[in-house]
């Protein structure tokens, strides 16, 4: 944890890997809005602990736009060596997932892309995310993408292509408080479960984690 510390303090993105059992798929963990890889690593380190071979994936979020990340996040996967990886996305990173998948489209790093789990994504934005913009206008320039996040007709968020032909699972948090319930769900996903939980709290919600292990593994949720 200490060498992430130091990267964060020097103003540096910091990628962690664990590595695990040989016969798993590794699984690439992605952060959300105003949060950093770090966040993930206890979620990392549970993963690891069932035998998974596990990434951290680190962005500056507020330094540029969805479209932007999810194109990095893609070059990201395209120069792990792995043949197959699985994903594990919490909030805005189901979004730049969802850019990074469309884009593999019809290539052969559709192939490398397993199962995808996405916990809490706003996939049709957050009236939080609006309410924010709207009534503290500075915020869309000191936090770019929250303009993208809101839940108005034209944002980007809800502009973004639906990734097709991948497994995907998505976990919502019945408290959650930024993003509905309704704003979770993508067309095409292959399951969708709710847990008791809040935003970010859901990361570490035994609950949610054992749904994870489930939809890695057998590629639907336990309920």
């Amino acid at each position: 944890m200490v060498p992430a510390l130091v990267a964060y303090a020097l103003g540096r993105r910091c990628f962690e890997r664990f590595p695990g059992r040989e016969d798993l798929p590794p699984v690439v963990l992605v952060h959300g809005l105003l949060h950093r890889g770090i966040v993930m690593r206890s979620l990392a380190k549970f993963l690891n602990g069932r035998g998974y071979p596990v990434y951290v994936y680190d962005y500056k979020t507020t330094r540029g736009g969805i479209v932007a990340h999810g194109r990095m996040f893609a070059e990201f996967l395209r120069e792990l060596p792995e043949k197959r990886v699985d994903l594990v996305t919490h909030s805005m990173g189901g979004l730049l997932t969802r850019v990074a998948l469309s884009g593999f489209e019809g290539t052969p790093m559709a192939a490398k892309i397993g199962r995808v789990v996405m916990v809490a994504p706003p996939n049709h934005g957050s009236q939080m995310a609006e309410d924010v913009a709207r009534n503290f206008p500075p915020s869309k320039l000191l936090v770019r993408p929250l303009d993208e996040l809101s839940n108005r007709e034209g944002a980007v968020c809800r502009e973004l292509p639906v990734p097709r032909g991948y497994e995907i699972g998505i976990i919502a948090g019945d408290a959650d408080g930024k993003v509905s319930l309704e704003s979770t769900r993508l067309e095409g996903m292959r399951d969708h479960v709710i847990v008791h939980a809040r935003h970010v709290n859901i990361l570490f919600q035994p609950e949610a984690r054992g749904e994870i292990l489930a939809f890695l593994e057998t590629g639907r949720f336990r309920h």
